[in-house]
């Protein structure tokens, strides 16, 4: 019998121009936080996203508590969603926050702003917002309801680097935004992430938190000693430069991973128009996304165990990307309330590979599955 081999939906690539860095780096005598591959990586990022604000980090969770921290939300309530990675809700309480869950939009898996502005209180101290799978909310409308009440947007863009809204590309919308670099992201750095500000006073005050509190460009000398005039406790967030080495021989692959992406997107769109029981993730008109995942809406959660078995049939591994954060206990005490858009979303979606690792003949038979449903 013919073995089929295993398409994935994740899959780690690390470039040559990666492990020539790393290897230079490892020889250059730095090889911690704040070197020159660090400043490097963050300029380069900046330049993707057209924000030069950028402050690198050793992963995209401590980029969202970092950013936490700077919105001032210490034992305040932060309105997000349970639909998304447990790392954008942890953040929120290992920095002493609240969440409190807000619907979502059952075509997209995005947060509802109706169902954010329902839910602001005078204890309100943030809005977290996630781009899932790489595809914007509806992020304009959501920063004029926070303007209005005066809270800050931070935005888990874990999955959305190279993703535009608007004609902008995602980092320049929000008033922080978070990106991973973690192992299986469009590019990565092992694992890192960069926290991404409007204001320049933010950026300052989140490298010096990155690292302890300690500010590298205040260092006192005296006679046997060096000290920093420390004002403030920070944290043990800094990339480091062999991380950053590794991001920088991916950079120049974004764009093109990014494109291919898109033309297999088109396969599977070309597909589900055809089938009687299947449709995409819903994408916003001004919205162009990364597609770091694709997402297909099963109709039933009936339908979508008939859709993961045909295609395990072929070879394919269909998975859901995340599991609803209030179910798990840690959360059990929250109130919840009722969240129709996440249990109609949470039963429905499903994720199916799409990256450099799926070919054109694979992704065409893909599709055959998809328009026969």
């Amino acid at each position: 019998m013919k073995r089929i081999k295993n398409t994935s939906s994740y899959k780690v690539s690390v470039t040559k121009e990666s492990i020539a860095l790393v290897n230079k780096t490892l020889r250059s005598g730095w090889i911690g936080g704040d070197g020159p591959r660090v400043k490097e990586f963050e300029e380069d990022i900046g330049k993707v996203i057209e924000n030069p604000n950028v402050v690198a980090l050793n992963s995209g969770t401590s980029a969202l508590q970092l950013a936490l921290r700077l919105a001032g939300v210490k034992e305040g309530e932060v309105i997000t969603t349970p639909m998304t990675c447990f790392a954008t809700n942890a953040a929120i309480v290992l920095e002493g926050g609240i969440p409190i869950w807000a619907d979502v939009d059952p075509e997209s898996g995005n947060i509802d702003p109706e169902d954010i502005e329902r839910k602001i209180t005078k204890h309100t101290k943030a809005i977290m917002v996630v781009d899932f799978g790489g595809v914007s909310s509806e992020i304009d409308k959501i920063n004029r309801i926070a303007k209005k009440f005066g809270i800050p947007v931070i935005e888990d863009a874990a999955q959305a680097l190279g993703s535009e809204y608007g004609g902008k590309p995602i980092g320049t919308h929000s008033d922080f935004v978070a990106f991973s670099f973690q192992a299986t992201k469009i590019i990565t750095t092992g694992d890192g992430g960069v926290l991404v500000c409007k204001r320049k006073k933010d950026v300052k005050r989140a490298k010096t938190l990155r690292w302890y509190g300690i500010d590298r460009e205040q260092r006192v000398w005296g006679e046997t000693f060096w000290e920093y005039p420390i004002s403030e406790v920070g944290y043990k967030m800094q990339m480091t430069d062999i991380a950053a080495s590794i991001g920088l021989g991916q950079i120049p692959y974004l764009l093109s991973r990014i494109a291919y992406r898109r033309k297999i997107a088109a396969i599977y769109d070309k597909a589900l128009s055809k089938s009687k029981s299947l449709k995409p993730q819903t994408i916003l008109p001004d919205s162009k996304p990364n597609y770091w995942l694709y997402i297909v809406l099963c109709g039933s959660s009936e339908n979508r165990s008939k859709l993961v078995k045909a295609l395990k049939k072929i070879g394919v591994e269909a998975v859901e990307a995340h599991r609803r954060n209030d179910i798990y206990p840690v959360f059990r005490k929250l109130t919840t309330g009722k969240l129709p858009g996440v249990d109609t979303f949470d039963k429905e979606n499903i994720a199916i590979p799409i990256g450099q690792w799926v070919s054109i003949k694979k992704a065409k038979e893909i599709a055959s599955i998809l328009e026969g449903f």
